[in-house]
């Protein structure tokens, strides 16, 4: 009996150290792994901010390819959601939440997993020259609960070898898509020089053209960016130039006096787009029967005159641009359908502008849709709007919700018309 109770007190004493030393364990314990990709923080960010493509590439989906899945909430961005439920222990049942996300930056899961709450997940992007360093992180929290605490030694051994090979995924997903091909080319309408920037798919053979015209700004590299954008969509994508002699600025009083100049000049304005369609048009790549064209800002005003007065597109989309002072609409001649996205807190835009615009394209009978952001202001599009308006006084303001929802329909719309 005595050693009976021994063993007892022995059992009893190692028991009460064992749940003593997990108070002294982390309660908080990250999880990291990395990898170097090819490609521009842009691209990897579609990857990890879209539900559907993260679970694509994700290693647990190798693990229970039959898992039941639920997703809920917008595709991408903050407000996605995924549940999952599998029969294989390493899978188990769970769900995540996307709950914030910084375009090229940063996106940020909320997780559960088997009823445990508390813990997250997280892709850091670092540009670092011609590559993307992608940081994969696992945030738990074991709170109060000693023995949780001893998983915190064996997370690291238990998570990274999936990380890594989940990140290997990734970097084959992102890294087998096709290559786009970037040219910049210098032409004249008049006595102006323009510059033009084409971005297309290196393995594409006839694709359709979209033409994208700049801010106030000018032709600079957010514009770029966007065409860069639809070109890994499989476009064929020109950003073209509507000030011309190298007018680009960041200044809102030059770009004010670049944009009246052409607002002032309606004929040379037509002759530069008109100019920039038979460029697309003529591009080897290019399907010369499917042309859409895309405008922000000032350049959201340009596409739908554009298509307005009759130049033969097949859509055009205007995001934050300028409502008043419009082309009339040629009704016999237009052909294209129409998508604006607009900031319902843009000052720019008055009410009285939207509700002729509507009366205007409803009168004529013209196809199109109209999405007013509730809260948004001017360029919410852009990530560079909040640097700017704070510097210059402006009501410019960037949203991440408004930009990913207008870029996901966006792409609908053009698979819409281009593949009726």
């Amino acid at each position: 009996m005595k050693i009976v109770k021994a063993l007892a007190v022995i059992l009893i004493v190692a028991l009460a150290l064992f749940i003593v030393g997990g108070y002294f364990l982390p309660r908080h314990v990250v999880v990291e792994r990395s990898v170097m990709i090819e490609s521009d923080p842009a691209t990897v960010f579609e990857f990890v901010n879209d539900i559907k493509k993260y679970h694509a590439w994700s290693p647990w989906a190798d693990m229970d390819p039959n898992m039941k899945l639920e997703y809920s909430g917008p595709a991408t961005g903050v407000g996605a959601a995924m549940s999952w439920s599998s029969e294989v222990p390493q899978v188990g049942k769970g769900s995540q939440k996307i709950t914030e996300s910084i375009p090229e930056k940063l996106v940020v899961y909320e997780l559960e997993f088997d009823g445990e709450t508390g813990n997250s997940t997280e892709f850091e992007l670092v540009p670092q020259s011609a590559e993307t360093k992608v940081i994969w992180r696992f945030r738990a929290d074991f709170g109060g609960n000693p023995v949780k605490r001893y998983f915190g030694l064996v997370i690291d051994d238990a998570l990274g070898d999936i990380f890594t090979a989940g990140l290997a995924k990734l970097e084959n997903a992102v890294e087998s898509q096709p290559r786009i091909v970037i040219e910049e080319i210098h032409y004249n309408v008049g006595d102006t020089q323009l510059t033009g920037y084409f971005a297309y798919p290196s393995n594409v053979d006839k694709a359709p053209g979209v033409l994208i015209v700049h801010e106030w700004w000018g032709l600079n590299d957010y514009v770029r960016k966007r065409a860069n954008m639809l070109a890994e969509l499989g476009y064929v994508a020109f950003a073209l130039d509507m000030y011309g002699d190298g007018k680009v600025t960041g200044h809102p009083k030059e770009a004010n006096a670049f944009m009246m100049e052409v607002i002032n000049n309606a004929e040379a304005a037509k002759a530069r787009f008109d100019k920039a369609l038979e460029l697309v048009k003529d591009h080897s790549a290019t399907d010369a029967e499917k042309i859409a064209a895309i405008g922000y800002c000032f350049g959201g005003a340009v596409v739908l005159s554009m298509a307005r007065s009759g130049v033969d597109l097949d859509g055009v989309v205007s995001y934050h641009g300028s409502l008043a002072g419009l082309a009339p609409i040629n009704q016999d001649q237009v052909k294209a359908r129409f998508m604006v996205f607009n900031g319902a807190a843009d000052p720019f835009v008055a009410e009285e502008a939207k509700q002729t615009f509507k009366a205007e394209m409803d009168a004529a009978n013209l196809q199109y849709e109209f999405i007013d952001y509730p809260g948004a202001l001017h360029g919410f599009t852009n990530p560079g709007a909040d640097e700017k308006g704070e510097a210059y006084g402006l009501p410019l303001k960037y949203d991440p919700a408004a930009d990913q929802d207008s870029w996901q329909k966006t792409q609908e719309f053009f698979r819409a018309i281009f593949n009726p």
